[in-house]
């Protein structure tokens, strides 16, 4: 849930929780049905956006902004309202569409990462790398929210830094992953590039805000294990948890690939079973590019007996829900429970890499994500589909897959909305350039399309909901849906 006291959209998915469910009172199922595209709202930028937008109502001149970011490395405020440019502000040369590493060039470099707002003193951090034909660096800015102007001590380059020994390899560390702020500290993870090519980790560099000298840096012990799900990671207002990728180790005591982590403070991490979760199957999961880490980790309630107040969550590509108690993640097979939602399980080409979003209703406790293929959808659904899976708390817990729908096209993230917490529950996501609602428990049709259309939404980026709005970023522009009278 939010988490702020107004409408504001600070970070990735709505909140630290990284639930990706927004409480939108105006926004019922009747209202819902008749949602348009708002054509007098004209909020352009420059570049492709493989963020998702965020919302501060109070920003530029006390006036409600979304802010979004591209691939060119710019950052642009733009006005609720009209979405007219309040500030636009470009943090460096950026290398564009291009293979950093592997010579694939459908991997994007810039500004990939969902930055993070600090409402309380008006700051922006954003994770660019800078270069031209290649990256040259990569650097973590701090901007005013109110005319984009960097505050000082920033930009860290985090390209000089070091984490025990190793160096931070700039030629083949990628920034995908949404940027968290816990307790005043920033926290950025970084992994590869696709291809999984040569000398990279999985890293999470950590910022002190108010003195950014003061910094920190943690890397996977393996070679490979990226923190790249483009959700981020949940915090519990204490730590982060980030989940990790593949890697090539033979040995635990040099890996920390497949697994769920405790990380807090200026990334510290101590290896040990209370703050490291891995199935024991990690090393086939390995072997099979089975990432526990496509995904990000949130933090849900599921009520039921035995039950953490709150549960984390991860899913990994085979369609396998993990099921983790966050006070005490359990080292190997340490879990409350392991769902498997699919027979057989989801192949890894074909699996759950998307930013889920969890929500309840008055029928039950659900989590939904998109798939790339959809084994054992009640409906036949095939192809790429919104699975959204029923968990019921007990000894142990049990889930079932509650519906399926076609899309999203391409594989974009869904949210939910609910009017109270509990009752209209709706998940929304974007379908080839159409915004497309369904109803939370059943999957029925709630809106689908409208008015207009938005093209150019990017893999793995989600909605937002803003006073009865759906917002979605594309390329250099932000679409926004209200209902109309």
């Amino acid at each position: 849930m939010p988490t702020t006291t107004d409408a504001s959209v600070l970070e990735r998915n709505g909140g630290p929780t990284r639930e990706s469910h927004w409480v939108q009172p105006t926004l019922s199922k009747a209202a819902a049905a008749k949602m348009e595209l708002e054509a007098d709202f004209r909020a352009t930028f420059q570049g492709n956006m493989y963020a998702s937008p965020l919302y501060i109502e109070h920003g530029p001149g006390g006036k409600g902004a979304f802010i979004a970011v591209s691939t060119d490395n710019v950052v642009t405020a733009l006005d609720e309202a009209t979405g007219a440019t309040l500030w636009t502000k470009t943090l460096g040369s950026a290398p564009g569409l291009k293979g950093q590493a592997c010579g694939v060039s459908f991997d994007p470099v810039g500004i990939l990462g969902t930055p993070v707002i600090d409402e309380k003193s008006g700051t922006i951090y954003v994770a660019a790398p800078i270069g031209t034909d290649s990256v040259e660096r990569q650097e973590v800015h701090a901007l005013s929210i109110s005319d984009g102007a960097s505050r000082a001590g920033f930009p860290v380059n985090v390209s000089a830094m070091k984490a025990g020994e190793l160096s931070f390899n700039t030629k083949f560390q990628n920034q995908r992953s949404a940027l968290s702020l816990v307790n005043g500290i920033v926290y950025v993870a970084y992994g590869g590039f696709s291809g999984d090519c040569d000398d990279y980790h999985g890293w999470i560099i950590a910022i002190d805000a108010a003195d950014p000298s003061k910094v920190g840096a943690w890397a996977t012990a393996g070679q490979g294990e990226a923190i790249w799900a483009s959700g981020g990671f949940a915090s519990d207002g204490t730590s982060i948890f980030p989940v990790t990728g593949n890697g090539k180790a033979s040995s635990r005591d040099s890996s920390n690939s497949e697994s769920i982590l405790r990380i807090s403070g200026l990334a510290q991490f101590q290896k040990s079973n209370v703050n490291e979760f891995y199935p024991s199957t990690w090393k086939s999961m390995d072997s099979a590019d089975v990432d526990l880490g496509s995904s990000n980790s949130l933090l849900m309630h599921i009520p039921g007996a035995a039950m953490p107040d709150r549960v984390l969550v991860a899913i990994g590509k085979d369609g396998k829900i993990y099921l983790v108690n966050p006070s005490n993640l359990g080292g190997s097979d340490g879990q409350i429970a392991a769902l498997q939602v699919s027979n057989p399980p989801m192949p890894a080409a074909t699996g759950v890499k998307t930013s889920p979003t969890a929500y309840t209703t008055a029928n039950g406790t659900y989590v939904a994500f998109t798939v790339e293929s959809a084994p054992d959808c009640p409906n036949n659904v095939t192809g790429r589909a919104i699975m959204s899976v029923k968990i019921s708390g007990g000894s142990p817990p049990t889930a079932s897959v509650a519906w399926c729908t076609p899309g999203p096209n391409p594989p974009s993230a869904p949210i939910s909305t609910t009017t109270d917490g509990k009752a209209d529950p709706i998940v929304w996501f974007m379908n080839n350039g159409q915004l497309k609602g369904v109803d939370g428990d059943t999957g029925a049709s709630v809106f689908e399309g409208g008015s207009g259309s938005c093209s150019g939404v990017q893999r793995w980026t989600s909605p937002i909901a803003v006073k009865g709005r759906i917002v979605v970023g594309a390329n250099g522009t932000l679409c926004s849906w209200k209902s109309s009278p």
